[in-house]
């Protein structure tokens, strides 16, 4: 689905990415871990080539569905590939509108297909019993956990084939975090998902696969439960020890 193949990536003369090479499974939830400034949340923004609008280069290979993302356009990848990040991001309107407004950019629909296709997302991202009869009030008054889960069902507006969230859960109680992982153990029937997360007890609870990063490299990829288990690396077996 996702390969990554010699990626380097940086800004300027530091490069931060050394030499990735790496592939994401399809409708499985890969967890990347790592010691914090490791460059888990740089390789996200790899993939959709956020990184390159922050002032960031990208060289070597990536690959969705076996296409070069520098030979799609910007546009179309953001289509492809949904990001969400750690601080939930509330477009200043309505509920409603935070979705419409992505959907009307992207599709021509008519007011019941925009109704349905909001529904559909705020279902998905287990919001919409808690906001069905407060659609037109202003996103803004949503808790953070709810902010979090409507920029999920935003990003799933589009149908995306991959779903890139670094640190979803870090500034939410336990009830939100819950949520979110057990939406997430459901989406990945229809989506890819790539979690960057220090936590690694979300890690065991919610991965397929684990990626563990150190220092701008790929140490170890593995099965969830030979990675808990025995881990090759000391790193690693230090970081587990201490779960």
């Amino acid at each position: 689905m996702v390969e990554f193949s010699g990626l380097r990536a940086g800004f300027g003369k530091k490069e931060i990415l050394h030499g990735i090479d790496l592939a994401v499974k399809k409708k499985k939830i890969t967890a990347i871990i790592g010691q914090s400034g490791c460059g888990k949340t740089t390789l996200l923004k790899t993939v959709n080539r956020i990184l390159e609008d922050e002032g960031g280069y990208i060289q070597g290979k990536i690959t969705v569905d076996g296409q070069d993302i520098m030979k799609i356009s910007k546009e179309e990848l953001r289509k492809r590939v949904g990001i969400v990040f750690q601080q939930p991001i509330a477009f200043p309107y309505s509920i409603e509108k935070n979705l419409t407004y992505v959907l009307k950019y992207h599709y021509n629909l008519s007011k019941e297909e925009l109704k349905k296709r909001c529904e559909e997302c705020l279902r998905e991202a287990r919001l919409y019993d808690e906001v069905k009869e407060q659609m037109s009030m202003s996103a803004a008054k949503l808790s953070g956990g709810q902010k979090q889960r409507l920029a999920i069902a935003r990003s799933l507006c589009v149908n995306p084939e991959l779903m890139l969230l670094d640190e979803p859960c870090s500034a939410l109680d336990m009830k939100n975090t819950m949520a979110i992982e057990e939406m997430l153990l459901e989406l990945k029937e229809q989506y890819t998902i790539v979690i960057v997360t220090h936590n690694l007890a979300q890690a065991q609870r919610t991965a397929d696969d684990i990626v563990f990063m150190n220092q701008g490299k790929v140490l170890e990829i593995t099965e969830k439960n030979q990675f808990f288990s025995e881990p090759s690396s000391e790193l690693a077996k230090e970081q587990v020890q201490y779960m």
